[in-house]
């Protein structure tokens, strides 16, 4: 029977707990493949049954792992056409805003060393079938600017609800990040506020076998740690008190009041429901406020109206007198016409993102407030990677086959081949020295015989009268052996779905082009495409995630010395004004500050830059999308733009070929400068031959 809770707007830490066991064992029999996934391919691929058999027999297990090299290949295709974040504009208008977006990609992907994470996630994720990347910033360099970090966990480390169906868990209830062995001083540090809570406490594990293999699991710590150690490389085993800490991420829906417009249709949150009446009672008190100061007005001009008309035309009636006062301008303009019930109050439920972080030895949770992201990205704050996913409608402990990578699937054929390799060589070497056929003490020497008489160079002698003995020649091979263990090769390659032969990049006999070997590699990864456009698929949340933090990241200042002066020269010209001293030319306009003239015009260009750090840059300016990173791709693009110049010439200008060549960024701004000044030598060479009139002048004259 479930179990029961009492309504109440708080989420206990039992109940957290209860949710946790819950989410934790839908996951058991997934975290016990994955981590026999880990094993098979780094090279454990015997049972301890099969090496207790072989053990016994004097032989040592082999293992030809035809696994990790096809891992190995696929990582490296990654880490060669790595791509960076780059933000497209979704009008023509959106040009400069894509760019600075774009711009701070590069410098935050470049600090927090996103590729090699990335790259490390992807690796293991098509290993084991998932992987995952967190999200935060650390301040303690910068109190006020947080730098970007990214810290790796595997799926027992990251537990989310049981019933999410969707790729990025937009769906799920919860997610739970597990931090195991957390020091005393560390957890002091990550709630300050509870540190006499901490330091009263002896310490608390969670009471669960996390890998479901009925023994004690240690994670290192994967954080920072002191003296420069990277996450999660070490395990700290000094005998000081340690925290289990669970971290939940979950969506609590909360009673939010918001202020609609009739006459604009929009809705702006209010702080409370008192803020929302209050604002209600202060329109109408304005509406009201303007009416009496209006009347006011009137009053007192009628007064003084009055004071200039005779006993006969005072007493006429009011009626006429207001009329007469508008016709001489005397009345006040009325007050803008307001409608009283054009604003009015809605209650809307409306889902947040809480943080809530407990551990056993602690009773009241450690946190449980707004999490530090939210509102400018309302997902969860991970990045995660499933090489092969799947919504089947399994259940039960069927469920761990909806996520899968490379290795899962071979573990079968993988063992098939390492026993037919291990029966094979068996057999030679059982069968390799047959022994003598002799007739019956024919030896001088039996017992050398039997010693050496496998040995090379060896001298033995038989008895005069006794028959030569014959060498027994050797049982051929086992050929249904070899050739099992062959098709084992060969189907692991099928079920992987590599073919390293088209990946291969040397030309055919005639030669190929570039474009014969792009498309025959991309032949090759037709039946791994899913990996690749899965990693695609994160790295988009991952750049969504980074876009919507930026304001926490930069300030204006720091924001517009990652565009570069000449960026913000280009794009944000000076205003200009009339030389005073030649007249009919421009100057920039002098700033105000330094006295200097203006290099860019400033307020637009933090105008501009304040619009990509607020956050909401993706509603409707930028779209987050890929570009090409590694030295392959950019080297692919650039013959791609020398083949398209060579065919149309003329088209392509110099300064596009220099952009996408892979010279050093100031060779090219030399290059450009360069062509730059041919061209316009050029130009007034021309203009000097025709005394600068046109060639149709020319003629006519001529």
């Amino acid at each position: 029977m479930a179990k029961k809770y009492p309504k109440e707007k708080k989420l206990t830490v039992e109940r957290s707990m209860d949710d946790f066991r819950l989410a934790h064992r839908s996951r058991t029999k997934l975290n016990e493949r994955e981590h026999e996934d880990f094993l098979f391919a780094l090279g454990e691929q015997w049972s301890e049954a099969d090496k207790s058999k072989l053990e016994a027999a004097g032989l040592k297990p082999i293992t030809d792992n035809r696994i990790a090299p096809n891992i190995h290949l696929i990582t490296g295709l990654e880490r060669q056409n790595r791509t960076d974040f780059k933000a497209f504009p979704e009008g023509q208008e959106d040009g400069v805003k894509a760019e600075v977006a774009s711009r701070l990609f590069r410098d935050s992907l470049k600090k927090s060393e996103f590729k090699y994470k990335s790259s490390d996630q992807f690796k293991e994720g098509v290993t084991c079938g998932e992987s995952h990347l967190e999200f935060y910033l650390d301040y303690e360099e910068n109190i006020l600017n947080g730098a970007p970090k990214w810290s790796k966990c595997d799926g027992s480390m990251l537990v989310p609800d049981p019933t999410f169906r969707e790729y990025d868990f937009s769906d799920a209830r919860y997610v739970y990040r597990v931090k195991l062995a957390v020091s005393r001083e560390d957890l002091i540090a990550l709630f300050p506020e509870k540190r006499k809570l901490i330091e009263v406490s002896s310490g608390g594990t969670i009471n669960m076998d996390l890998r479901g293999e009925g023994e004690t699991h240690r994670q290192p710590r994967d954080y920072p740690v002191k003296g420069g150690q990277a996450a999660g490389d070490v395990f700290d085993e000094r005998d000081d008190v340690t925290f289990d800490l669970l971290e939940r991420y979950y969506k609590k829906k909360v009673a939010r009041f918001f202020i609609a417009d009739r006459q604009t249709g929009k809705l702006s949150q209010a702080e409370s429901e008192e803020a929302a009446d209050g604002f209600l009672a202060q329109y109408i008190q304005g509406i009201e406020a303007d009416r009496e100061a209006h009347e006011q007005l009137v009053r007192s001009g009628h007064d003084q109206f009055m004071a200039t008309l005779s006993p006969e035309e005072a007493a006429q009636p009011m009626e006429i007198h207001l009329d007469a006062m508008n016709q001489a301008g005397l009345l006040p303009p009325p007050p803008p016409e307001q409608d009283p019930d054009r604003f009015f109050v809605v209650k809307r439920m409306v889902s947040e993102m809480w943080y809530l972080a407990h551990t056993p030895g602690i009773e009241p949770p450690l946190a449980d407030e707004i999490a530090w992201f939210f509102p400018k990205w309302k997902n969860y704050p991970f990045v995660p990677y499933f090489a092969r996913f799947s919504t089947a409608p399994l259940k039960g402990d069927e469920r761990h086959l909806l996520i899968q990578g490379l290795v899962h699937g071979v573990k079968g054929v993988q063992e098939k081949h390492n026993k037919a390799e291990m029966l094979m060589l068996r057999h030679l070497n059982s069968s390799a020295n047959s022994g003598w056929l002799s007739e019956e003490n024919a030896w001088v020497d039996a017992e050398e015989v039997e010693r050496l008489g496998a040995a090379p160079a060896v001298n033995l002698e038989y008895k005069q009268g006794h028959a030569k003995p014959e060498r027994i020649i050797p049982v051929p091979i086992s050929q249904a052996h070899a050739q099992i263990a062959l098709d084992s090769a060969e189907s692991i390659k099928a079920q992987l779905g590599i073919n390293s032969d088209l990946l291969a990049s040397q030309e055919g006999p005639q030669g190929d082009s570039g474009r014969a070997i792009a498309l025959r590699q991309k032949q090759g990864l037709l039946m791994i495409q899913e990996l690749f456009d899965n990693l695609t698929r994160s790295r988009q949340i991952a750049g969504r995630m980074l876009l919507s933090q930026f304001g926490s990241i930069y300030d204006l200042e720091t924001a517009l010395k990652v565009c570069g002066e000449a960026f913000l020269q280009k794009n944000f010209p000076p205003p200009m004004i009339l030389d005073p001293e030649n007249p009919g030319e421009q100057i920039p306009m002098t700033d105000p500050q330094t006295g200097k003239p203006m290099e860019y015009d400033k307020d637009m260009a933090e105008v501009t830059v304040g619009e990509v750090l607020s956050g909401h840059l993706e509603k409707y300016d930028v779209s987050v999308g890929e570009s090409a990173a590694s030295e392959a791709q950019q080297l692919a693009e650039s013959m791609e733009i020398k083949e398209m110049a060579t065919t149309y010439p003329g088209v392509v200008p110099p300064e596009i070929l220099i952009r996408y060549s892979q010279i050093p960024e100031s060779a090219k701004s030399e290059l450009v400068s360069v062509f730059q000044q041919a061209q316009a030598a050029a130009q007034a060479a021309s203009e000097g031959k025709t005394g600068g009139k046109s060639d149709k002048e020319e003629k006519k004259n001529g």
